[in-house]
């Protein structure tokens, strides 16, 4: 969810938390603190979680991510559960993924995790060699998300959320889970909820595949040609 304000997501995260019954392996929330993120996650259903449930009363902020877990790779721990996080810039960024990376070294990471870190690489790489100040972000994960074709093929499945918690960005690659977007209207202005499961009533958007979102304050900034 990105808002205009800092806001709960109290209507659309009961209805997912249901969805801990398919991804029974963990959950995580995580929301910011000014540039830093709180996050909390565990191994268990989110379905049947009270722990869960409370942080839904809890989690207040610009940018909330929520995740729950069908294990592919990596341990059944609180640690390999979404979302993850890295500082990057001198703010906490976080990650969520949905899908499989075939062929990435992860140890006893999940995959997830493991292409967070490499995502993040090449950002830095491409900020770092950009000839523009102050650099884009927009444009370095462009090309950390060509990277990852490049290096493990198209025939990954790939969606993910991503936030330095200002900007949320979203991304589709997993032609089985599309991504569904909701505009709402608040008191206070806007708010955009991103989900890979259809959990409102309301017309809802897919989001176009291969195409990257961005999304700052609750209103849709940009949307990217097929990467």
């Amino acid at each position: 969810m990105s808002t205009n304000e800092p806001d709960r997501a109290t209507r659309s995260l009961p209805i997912f938390q249901k969805h801990g019954v398919e991804n029974p392996h963990g959950w995580g929330i995580a929301y910011y603190n000014g540039n830093r993120a709180i996050i909390k996650k565990k191994a268990e259903s989110a379905a049947t979680s009270t722990e869960f449930a409370d942080l839904i009363q809890k989690a207040k902020s610009n940018v909330i991510i929520s995740h729950v877990r069908f294990k592919t790779h990596g341990e059944r721990c609180d640690e390999n559960c979404h979302p993850f996080k890295q500082e990057f810039l001198g703010r906490d960024w976080i990650f969520a993924h949905n899908g499989m990376i075939s062929g990435i070294e992860h140890g006893n990471r999940t995959d997830s995790e493991a292409i967070f870190g490499f995502m993040i690489d090449k950002i830095h790489t491409y900020i770092s060699q950009s000839s523009v100040f102050p650099p884009s972000i927009y444009l370095g994960l462009k090309s950390a998300i060509k990277a990852v074709f490049a290096e493990f093929g198209r025939g990954i499945t790939f969606n993910f959320l991503l936030s330095d918690g200002t900007i949320l960005y979203a991304f589709n690659h997993y032609s089985t889970k599309p991504i569904y977007v909701l505009k709402r209207e608040k008191d206070y202005g806007s708010a955009m909820l991103v989900s890979t499961q259809k959990l409102w009533e309301e017309n809802v958007v897919k989001l176009r595949p291969d195409c990257l979102l961005i999304i700052e304050k609750g209103v849709p900034f940009l949307r990217s040609d097929p990467i």
